[in-house]
């Protein structure tokens, strides 16, 4: 179980701009759950609840011109987002060569951060039309469950291979 909270505070210096955000104190558990089924076979199942916060670009409210076909502002509205997320394993332990993971899971998503374009009035150049600017919002959420399916063999003592399938859908 981990506790916690945060908060920033910013001025932009060209502009002196102020801007700040503060996220109230969150609980994040975590259960990690193993049962031997034999000595070749495990059954796990896991539940964690994650953060992830906008990163610094994310949130400073700098026009960045440096492409200026692609001009980007940050929002310092944004929250972090929160996923929780359940697993379920099997994995079998073929021999001590070859060994098959099936994990199936579901991962719910609020306050999903993701690009937004809008437009507004041209900043370069106030005799042209508007522009569209890109920028980030808090999209309502996002839902993925799926099927992840990992082999692992050693085929010499110098080399591994891994092979990884993931059959997913996401909304």
């Amino acid at each position: 179980m981990r506790l916690e909270s945060s908060e920033y505070n910013g001025t932009l210096l060209t502009t002196n701009q102020k801007f700040s955000n503060q996220f109230p104190v969150s609980l994040f558990p975590s259960a990690f759950l193993t049962y031997k089924v034999t000595d070749k076979q495990d059954l796990q199942v896991n539940y964690s609840r994650k953060i992830n916060r906008p990163n610094f670009f994310q949130l400073i409210p700098f026009y960045d011109y440096s492409d200026p076909v692609n001009i980007s502002v940050g929002n310092p509205n944004l929250i972090p987002e929160f996923t929780n997320l359940v697993e379920l394993g099997y994995q079998y332990q073929i021999d001590k060569n070859h060994s098959v993971l099936a994990t199936a899971y579901g991962r719910i998503t609020n306050d999903l951060i993701t690009r937004y374009q809008f437009k507004d009035k041209n900043i370069l150049d106030p005799t042209k039309d508007s522009i569209a600017y890109n920028s980030f919002i808090n999209a309502n959420s996002a839902n993925t469950f799926g099927l992840e399916l990992t082999s692992k063999d050693k085929l010499t003592k110098w080399w591994d291979v891994t092979t990884n399938l993931n059959l997913f859908n996401s909304t």
